[in-house]
């Protein structure tokens, strides 16, 4: 039999509100939204009343990387750990000297150096408390991006849907094709192996950290495979500093991760106008970040229908610069979502938060619920089974508990939802994880 869920609002992402109903699942998937006063008991096997709250859709994050979770926990180092971390510490002082301790260069070797640091069963346990707090959060739907492969049990075990960005690196045409033909091997191995709630993407990491080849290669083979692309673009001035002028502190970064120096297909260019030189540009693709992106770029971007993954908490605090929210809202609409990073560089994993920090006014909560769920799933391509809560769409939903005085409005107010469920079944029960495994 179906459950019901009642609730004061129900914000279904529809573009509609519906006051005094109730949400009706049947099987893991949504069956309708109907009046209270229409219930009839008997007909529920279920029937749940959240009295004061609000019903919404699970949240969709664009960028994470959740294995960084617990990077800054100190933990003991047994005398392999120590000895490494000594390695890592000699390391960046040979490749980094010079190079300010607060610049983007030196914090993400820093974080790479922790992160080399952990031990296997630290990393996992690292990346299973970032999905649990992705939970918390009210996260259904995750971008992870990683170069490793340990985490799709994981993520093949966790009842959120999760798009696993395998990150690439390359620095000449040799490593190039070492690195696609590892990377199409790995994919049609997994493909075989992925639950329905897992998929699969590619991720160059940046203009400056892939070579053309390897570009070409993976545009071509996205392209015929329909299969999403992701990188980061336009997140740091070093990174335009590379593309002008052919060199920058990025080439020590590339270094410090062993990696040899190269340049630019072409130097001169902006890194949107690098990209569609790669024929890259495409609505195949979701670029992070954006912070130095200029006009001209952002119209680029929009006429070839890029998506973007907005991160502009982690944007201030490591590169002082975040793209402005009304440029977002001009030349990526209904065309972006939001990400968190990870808590390494963030205070938290809450999406209501990343939208609260820059959302001044200029979205009212429907439209902004909107940026939260059905339009990243859109991105993702997975707005057929989430994102809205439509017949036939798996149940995945937050429960948002309200004040006396408060309405549908202050949702946007709030820190977490007291429950999550994904495909009907409840994963937080009152800001708390709750049978979270998909057995």
């Amino acid at each position: 039999m179906a459950k019901a869920y009642k609730a004061k609002w129900i914000i279904p992402s529809d573009g509609n509100i519906y006051e005094d109903c109730a949400l009706i699942v049947d099987e893991g998937k949504v069956q309708e939204i109907i009046k209270q006063k229409d219930l009839n008991p008997d007909d529920y096997s279920l029937l749940k009343d959240f009295s004061n709250s609000v019903i919404t859709p699970g949240f969709v994050n664009l960028h994470n990387h959740l294995q960084y979770t617990d990077l800054q926990v100190n933990k003991k180092r047994d005398l392999r750990a120590k000895l490494k971390h000594l390695y890592t510490i000699f390391k960046k002082h040979y490749f980094l000297a010079g190079i300010s301790k607060k610049s983007f260069i030196y914090r993400l070797a820093n974080l790479l150096s922790q992160y080399f640091c952990m031990t296997r069963d630290e990393k996992i346990a690292s990346f299973k408390k970032g999905l649990e707090l992705s939970l918390l959060n009210g996260t259904t739907a995750v971008v992870q991006l990683s170069k490793e492969s340990k985490y799709f049990d994981l993520l093949n075990e966790t009842p959120i849907k999760t798009y696993l960005f395998f990150e690439l690196f390359s620095d000449s045409q040799d490593t190039s094709k070492a690195e696609f033909r590892a990377i199409k091997k790995k994919i049609d191995k997994l493909q075989n192996q992925k639950s329905q709630t897992t998929y699969i993407g590619i991720a160059p990491h940046s203009v400056c950290c892939v070579h053309k080849r390897l570009f070409r290669i993976l545009v071509r083979y996205c392209k015929k495979h329909n299969i999403l692309m992701t990188l980061r673009l336009g997140e740091s001035q070093d990174e335009l500093d590379w593309l002008h002028h052919g060199f920058s502190d990025v080439d020590l970064l590339n270094e410090f991760t062993g990696h040899k120096k190269f340049e630019p297909a072409l130097t001169g260019l902006s890194p949107a106008q690098y990209l569609n030189e790669l024929g890259a540009l495409s609505k195949q693709l979701l670029v992070s970040y954006g912070n130095f992106l200029s006009e001209s770029d952002l119209e680029l971007l929009k006429q070839n229908k890029v998506a973007l993954a907005y991160c502009p908490r982690i944007s201030d605090n490591l590169h002082n610069k975040k793209l402005d929210f009304d440029k977002v809202l001009q030349y990526f609409p209904n065309r972006f979502g939001f990400g968190v990073n990870s808590l390494a560089f963030n205070c938290d994993l809450s999406l209501l938060n990343e939208l609260k920090y820059v959302n001044k006014g200029q979205l009212d909560v429907v439209e902004a619920l909107k940026y939260l769920t059905i339009i990243p799933a859109k991105i993702l391509r997975l707005n057929n089974t989430i994102g809205s809560l439509e017949v036939d769409k798996d149940a995945d939903f937050n429960v948002f508990e309200l004040e006396q005085n408060e309405t549908y409005k202050d949702v946007l107010n709030k820190q977490r939802p007291q429950h999550v469920y994904i495909q009907g079944k409840r994963v937080v029960k009152r800001g708390e994880l709750y049978n979270c495994t998909k057995k």
